[in-house]
């Protein structure tokens, strides 16, 4: 009986928490496709639970990267998020793509969702990966990497972070591959392995969140126990 109530469950857990906040038009939009597609739905309610504990969790990060993967997903988390419950974390943590700095693993997928972005990055993974991991890049590959950069979606390259609780993959491929070549690039920046990073701590981080926290999450109690019995 719980399952069969999944969908409106969900939609309700977001009502409650966007309460908050003014929801806009596109972002409201994008969560009911989102919530009417079955596919993207079973994504969804994954990042609702595991983004929302103001820590940065790896589950959020797997859980947004899952969400993303899927068209109705992507379109949801390009909007300003007003409507997503958890966004204040998905803002903190860099797991938003329209902002200004973006997770690094998020914009590599970002990428290689993206026609052009992926066929420049491509090359420049396939010719300069190996020499890069050992801290050497050439001043082609800084060239095709600063290509990379220069296509809309690849700007995300010029300062992308992981967080505090990142795996190899992030970490990897910040400081060991674009750093290297991010130094002296032509028209590129140079990037230091430790800008950009969330180095908040966990109480930090859910201390800012402040009474924003505390109201919604006492009413999706509530809620959620109405739902079940």
């Amino acid at each position: 009986m719980v399952v069969n109530l999944a969908p409106a469950l969900l939609l309700s857990l977001a009502m409650v928490v966007a309460a908050q906040e003014n929801p806009s038009e596109a972002c409201t939009k994008a969560l009911n496709d989102c919530e009417n597609d079955l596919e993207c739905q079973n994504r969804l309610a994954p990042m609702m639970a595991a983004c929302t504990t103001g820590t940065c969790q790896p589950q959020c990060r797997s859980a947004v990267l899952n969400v993303y993967q899927n068209k109705l997903g992507r379109v949801l988390l390009r909007t300003d998020a007003t409507c997503i419950p958890g966004r204040d974390e998905l803002r903190a943590c860099h797991f938003l793509p329209a902002e200004s700095t973006v997770h690094c693993s998020l914009g590599k997928l970002a990428c290689e969702a993206d026609l052009q972005c992926n066929s420049k990055f491509g090359v420049f993974m396939s010719e300069c990966e190996p020499d890069a991991a050992r801290g050497v890049c050439s001043d082609k590959c800084k060239s095709l990497l600063n290509q990379t950069i220069e296509t809309a979606v690849g700007a995300v390259f010029n300062n992308c972070t992981c967080t505090t609780r990142d795996d190899q993959l992030c970490t990897n491929l910040k400081d060991n591959l674009l750093a290297v070549c991010l130094k002296s690039a032509p028209g590129g920046a140079t990037l230091s392995p430790n800008d950009n990073s969330v180095t908040d701590g966990p109480n930090d981080l859910a201390d800012s969140y402040g009474p924003l926290r505390t109201v919604p999450f006492a009413l999706l109690a509530v809620l959620i126990a109405y739902f079940i019995f």
